[in-house]
């Protein structure tokens, strides 16, 4: 996470959206979580001209092919309310995606039976991807349940943070594991703290992923306005040495 205090002081709080998918549709498959599953996350930015509704419409279309799949586990929603790097992004056009599969082989398998539909090509249209991962927690024995994950209702919010390693110049991979774990234990510390999960992806080892869950909007701005908080992040070197330089932003839960 890439924190710009400044920026921080003007974060303005905005109301939890409401997705237009029905809350109460359950996923085919309902196996326990297991340490194979697979984890999608696609960050897309809606095309220019291109009307949110429709884009809604399309989207929930399309999402109902994966979960009548078997072997899809559960689809999330969010969108982002503030953003860390700068981009000049309209979040509003901005939406990001969360879906779980038993394994890759069967993720492989899901995408090839439903690429093709006439949904999945009616919602491709509508959007450019800022990003798109195929994923698994960095700890070979930890277990995602999205069941159970920042869940609509609860008020917290959820951050995404996608790094490409390979874009960091004299890359040192110790002392980059080093100043994250010293920055986490600071992270974890603070009362707003839920779960953090790291990632890696699946194709590209250099792609990693920090997603952070926080008890809710008004306590992480508390927290960031913190000084001995900034002093203690500002101490590890983390934010400095490796900002964020894919995809950046703080999530408000939509499904």
């Amino acid at each position: 996470m890439q924190i710009n205090i400044l920026s921080i002081l003007l974060l303005c709080l905005l109301s939890f959206n409401s997705c237009d998918n029905d809350d109460d549709q359950e996923p085919t498959i309902t196996e326990s979580v297991a340490t194979e599953n697979v984890f999608v996350l696609p960050i897309r930015k809606i095309k220019e001209g291109q009307d949110i509704d429709d884009f809604k419409t399309k989207r929930d279309a399309y999402v109902a092919t994966l979960e009548a799949e078997p072997g899809t586990l559960r689809d999330r929603e969010f969108q982002p309310f503030f953003e860390f790097t700068g981009s000049d992004l309209d979040l509003s056009r901005v939406f990001v995606g969360l879906t779980s599969f038993q394994n890759n082989d069967i993720f492989a398998q899901i995408g090839d039976a439903t690429g093709s539909t006439p949904e999945a090509a009616a919602f491709f249209a509508t959007f450019d991807f800022i990003s798109f991962q195929v994923l698994q927690p960095l700890d070979p024995n930890e277990k995602v349940d999205l069941a159970d994950f920042a869940n609509l209702g609860t008020d917290q919010v959820w951050e995404v943070a996608v790094r490409d390693l390979s874009q960091y110049d004299s890359f040192d991979q110790a002392d980059y594991e080093t100043k994250r774990d010293a920055y986490l234990a600071v992270l974890a510390a603070q009362d707003n703290f839920v779960r953090e999960v790291q990632w890696q992806s699946i194709s590209d080892p250099n792609i990693v992923v920090g997603m952070t869950i926080y008890k809710d909007a008004a306590s992480y701005q508390a927290v960031n306005q913190d000084q001995d908080f900034i002093d203690a992040y500002l101490a590890t070197g983390f934010l400095q040495n490796y900002p964020i330089n894919i995809y950046g932003a703080i999530h408000n839960v939509l499904k």
